[in-house]
């Protein structure tokens, strides 16, 4: 998306740091800095995905053979992730988790958020407790970089460890990255290949900051290139998200990686 598609905006509501704005198309959310838009639903169609990164979240579907029945998504924003996924994944559970009452509040008010604790549960809590409570899931999703900042707790060894201890033999987690510095994204890989014993597969986001890191349960599937681009061009073929662009990046990305 272009900034032009941003001009002429109405400031809908703040409280405290949370900003909604919108335009005769699209209506979003912001923070403190209101330059780093969080979410953003085309008003006319809400189930598109808006954001450059927001597509390639998606590509874990290249690491599986089926859907997973369950997914948990650390970070509900303005809720593009969710509406999507609710409306392209309708056998899906989807467990959202989110920090800030208030923002779940805002996702429900502006962004039609509606929970219906079958198909999607939206839970007020930290990503760290919540895998202290939940005994597995199949696809885990996370999306919590605020202001172009990831918070602490995803350099540590007990949040990593907890999500190994969550994983099934078909688990993928899949991870929005915005790194500081070169030094912060080492530490994260670091901390990750520590845990789980091998690196993440890496996407870098054309034309932007944003880093997607995809880690399934076993190191084999996602070195095993040649499974993953058949896949991509049997979901091509159902799909416009980016997979053919996706692979390429993947390729050369994960040089040392992938075989």
């Amino acid at each position: 998306m272009s900034t032009d598609q941003f001009s002429n905006p109405t400031l809908l509501m703040q409280q405290g740091n949370i900003k909604v704005f919108e335009n005769s198309l699209f209506r979003w959310l912001c923070f403190e800095d209101e330059q780093a838009i969080q979410s953003c639903m085309l008003k006319q169609d809400p189930s598109l995905l808006n954001l450059a990164y927001q597509p390639f979240m998606m590509m874990w579907s290249l690491l599986v053979d089926t859907t997973p029945s369950t997914a948990c998504l650390f970070g509900l924003g303005g809720g593009d992730i969710a509406r999507y996924m609710r409306q392209q994944f309708p056998s899906m559970n989807l467990l959202v988790v989110e920090k800030s009452p208030d923002v779940a509040k805002v996702a429900s008010d502006y962004f039609h958020i509606v929970p219906d604790q079958k198909q999607l549960t939206v839970q007020i809590d930290s990503a760290e407790n919540l895998l202290q409570i939940h005994d597995s899931y199949e696809l885990l999703l996370i999306d919590v970089v605020v202001n172009n900042v990831l918070p602490d707790f995803l350099y540590t060894n007990k949040f990593w460890s907890d999500c190994r201890s969550k994983f099934n033999k078909h688990s993928v987690v899949v991870m929005n990255v915005i790194s500081e510095s070169e030094e912060k994204f080492v530490a994260l890989l670091d901390v990750m290949r520590a845990v789980f014993g091998y690196l993440p597969l890496c996407m870098g986001v054309p034309d932007h900051k944003n880093i997607i890191l995809m880690l399934a349960a076993s190191a084999d599937v996602m070195k095993d290139i040649s499974q993953i681009k058949k896949r991509s061009i049997d979901l091509q073929k159902k799909s416009d998200l980016p997979y053919r662009q996706c692979i390429k990046i993947l390729e050369k990305d994960n040089s040392i990686s992938l075989k």
